[in-house]
């Protein structure tokens, strides 16, 4: 399964609820960059990108509210992705009432 695409992204943190799109682009089976897209912070290339079969994890920094670098690591299932965005000054991943701190879905590729 290839992860090329845009990826909608809701992400749980302490200020609430973050939108954010993730553009992938797969060049085999273990290669991968993209970027990141934020209303507060534009746009971000994915910082030392590792891909595993479905995970993906990745540093992604944000200068808004506060400046922050977090860990992304995501699983993805078809056309759906969950994960954690794992911050150092917190102590443990972010989660929202047992929700992954981290989901979202693939745009729909349009011909």
């Amino acid at each position: 399964m290839s992860l090329t695409g845009t990826w909608h992204l809701s992400i749980a943190t302490p200020m609430g609820e973050q939108k954010a799109e993730l553009e992938l682009v797969q060049h085999g089976p273990d290669q991968i960059s993209g970027l990141t897209r934020t209303n507060q912070d534009g746009e971000r290339e994915l910082a030392d990108p590792r891909l595993k079969g479905n995970k993906l994890i990745w540093k992604s920094t944000f200068n808004r509210p506060f400046k922050v670098t977090a860990t992304m690591e995501l699983t993805f299932d078809g056309d759906s992705v969950t994960g954690n965005s794992t911050i150092p000054s917190f102590a443990s991943s972010l989660t929202a009432a047992g929700s992954p701190a981290v989901k979202g879905m693939r745009s729909a590729l349009t011909t």
